[in-house]
């Protein structure tokens, strides 16, 4: 198959006329969110082109956030990001998503008692006996995991919370269902990640891909320290949204 517009004499190069066909069967719909494109070989045979061009083509709509490539699986037509409203309020990830009425799934990896780091210690503001709960959890939309979570909860503050599912419920309302008081306020600072070998794995990413690092203290509405936590979330697929007023 030849494209009909191509032109020798066009002013654009022939990657852009490319990009500018491939953008056309996906604004008409032809090319579907989530669609696969054949092979780079297959589809530069089809189309009468050279792979180089096709690539270049390729990567033209790839920096528009068109495309995405996944390593080891191919070219895709990007879906459209989730957005998450963690930098205006504090909504957790399964607050948001029941909110929308997204499914998704949570897969708790490991929950245990543990004695806490010097680090936790005091982000907690826990004495030196203390112990808390570890929990670490992918959750996954569409079967793909959007994010990978580790907590650490004070147990002299939420007795009992060790013995709950958290494929089921989520942190917050445990918390809130273990402990006298509510959850009022948290503090989260945000911050790019390269992903290590084991949470590449895990979030179905390549080691040393970029991710959103999010680190959380979550209080009480006495300002006592409950949780803290750290979160990797996929930004290839998922954004933080803030809406401002002035």
């Amino acid at each position: 198959m030849e494209l009909p517009f191509i032109k020798e004499n066009s002013p654009k190069p022939l990657y852009q006329q490319v990009a500018d066909w491939m953008l056309e069967n996906i604004r008409t719909g032809n090319w579907e969110k989530g669609h696969k494109l054949p092979a780079e070989e297959d589809l530069a045979k089809q189309i009468n082109i050279s792979r180089g061009t096709l690539r270049n083509a390729i990567a033209t709509l790839i920096k528009q956030e068109l495309l995405i490539q996944v390593q080891g699986k191919g070219t895709f037509v990007e879906k459209d990001k989730l957005s998450y409203p963690f930098a205006q309020e504090l909504i957790s990830f399964a607050e948001s998503m029941e909110t929308r009425g997204i499914k998704f799934i949570t897969k708790v990896l490991e929950k245990k008692v543990i004695q806490p780091s010097p680090d936790i210690k005091k982000k907690l503001a826990l004495d030196e006996s203390d112990k808390v709960l570890y929990l670490k959890r992918v959750r996954f939309i569409q079967n793909q995991p959007a994010t990978l979570l580790e907590n650490w909860i004070s147990l002299n503050r939420c007795p009992g919370i060790e013995l709950e599912n958290f494929e089921v419920i989520s942190l917050f309302k445990a918390i809130e269902k273990h402990t006298e008081a509510t959850i009022n306020f948290g503090i989260r600072n945000f911050s790019a990640k390269i992903l290590e070998e084991n949470q590449a794995k895990l979030l179905d990413l390549a080691e040393k891909d970029p991710v959103l690092y999010l680190d959380q203290i979550t209080f009480s509405n006495e300002k006592v320290p409950l949780e803290c936590s750290v979160v990797l979330l996929r930004t290839d697929k998922y954004e933080i949204t803030s809406i401002l007023t002035r």
